[in-house]
């Protein structure tokens, strides 16, 4: 039985990683996103030369 609460608490540190993880990826996307739309602005309001 002991080997039983073993696999579940290291299945949910698997799933609890996975969701931390997910949820960094996704931040850093938004980041991403948020500062190549800053980067397109600025070229756009560049004067060309």
């Amino acid at each position: 039985m002991a080997d039983l609460i073993y696999l579940m608490m290291a299945y949910a540190v698997f799933w609890l990683f996975s969701f931390v993880l997910i949820f960094s990826i996704s931040n850093r996307q938004q980041k991403l996103n948020s500062e190549l739309s800053m980067l397109k602005q600025l070229l756009e309001k560049e004067p060309e030369k």
